[in-house]
């Protein structure tokens, strides 16, 4: 078994012995073990929330204090007392209403796990993603406060440069990451964005 290949299983047999509903647990602690951009009494946003790994991850770093909503075309099976869910689609009009509606305020970090079913067409699966997290994007004058931080998967691919100029404009720091516990051989890389400046 290649080491990639271990390291894929590692994650995924933690996440089902620690009784977590995915992988994606152990990416956003991963990311925020560096970064310490999610701490207690946080308002959070996660869209893409489904299953919901990255919300148990948001609840535990918030606490009893904080909130965090989750967002997802499907509908997500509760995580715990300081977490709420909505069914919504990222290109929905009035999307970002309904998100502040049940937060009561402004996200202090508004996360994007988004992906759509992938089809194994590369140049669509990729173009499809970035309009998602475009779309995302798009909701943050709504929802974000100023000097927030926004964490967004991205396929990278030939648009990848369009999304960096446009978070760019926004944030006074975008790096990208990729954890450990996502698979060398995925696409899939972060955009950590600090200090939202619109």
């Amino acid at each position: 078994m290649r080491l990639r290949e271990a390291k894929r299983d590692l994650y995924r047999r933690l996440s089902k012995e620690e009784g977590h509903r995915s992988r994606a647990y152990y990416k956003l602690s991963q990311i925020n073990s560096k970064a310490l951009f999610m701490r207690r009494g946080q308002a959070i946003i996660d869209f893409g929330a489904a299953p919901g790994g990255w919300l148990e991850a948001a609840s535990e770093l918030v606490g009893a204090r904080g909130m965090v909503i989750g967002v997802d075309i499907d509908p997500i099976t509760p995580v715990g007392r300081n977490v709420r869910t909505l069914v919504g689609d990222v290109r929905e009009s009035d999307l970002g209403e309904r998100v502040i509606r049940v937060l009561g305020r402004r996200a202090d970090v508004v996360l994007s796990d988004i992906s759509q079913k992938i089809i194994g067409i590369w140049e669509i699966d990729h173009s499809v993603q970035i309009d998602m997290t475009l779309a995302v994007i798009g909701m943050l004058p709504e929802i974000l406060e100023t000097g927030g931080v926004f964490l967004a998967k991205a396929f990278d691919g030939p648009r990848l440069n369009e999304l960096r100029g446009t978070l760019r404009e926004m944030f006074k720091m975008v790096k990208i990451i990729k954890p450990p516990a996502s698979r060398q051989a995925s696409s899939e890389v972060y955009f950590l964005n600090i200090g939202y400046q619109i």
